[in-house]
């Protein structure tokens, strides 16, 4: 029975002594890091680097509010977003083609939550508006 307490006390100091250097400061002033890679690596990261210098904004949230074709479907699409630029003027609008319908899309939203509330804003106005996934312009950050 008292040879249990011994190899207790004995375990404890043989774990402490050999924790004994854990806590002495490392010399970090010799200390090297050598990394080896696959010289394609290098070319896939160029190549990465040019492809995303060439994109002209970022995946995100718009609000489309008009949609139209036919004849002078541009025309009543530019009247529609000077409606839109004169009630809203902070926010951007833009006219997008896209064969056949000329499309009014409004925002520069990051996330779906912010075109939500946006859209919640402008119900009355626009009753058939949705949101819509689209190329975003970088928005800058407050």
């Amino acid at each position: 029975m008292r040879i249990i307490p011994f190899i207790m006390l004995w375990l404890l100091v043989v774990t402490t002594y050999g924790q004994a250097g854990l806590n002495t400061p490392a010399d970090t002033t010799s200390l090297e890091v050598s990394v080896r890679q696959n010289p394609q690596i290098e070319q896939l990261m160029r190549a990465h680097k040019e492809v995303v210098s060439r994109e002209r904004g970022i995946n995100g949230f718009r609000v489309q509010i008009y949609s139209d074709s036919g004849n002078q479907s541009k025309l009543r699409t530019q009247r529609r977003q000077a409606d839109f630029d004169a009630k809203y003027p902070g926010v951007a609008s833009y006219v997008v083609y896209d064969a056949p319908d000329f499309k009014l899309r409004v925002g520069d939203f990051r996330t779906r939550l912010d075109a939500r509330r946006f859209l919640e804003k402008i119900a009355r106005d626009y009753e058939g508006a949705y949101i819509v996934v689209d190329m975003i312009n970088y928005p800058g950050f407050d």
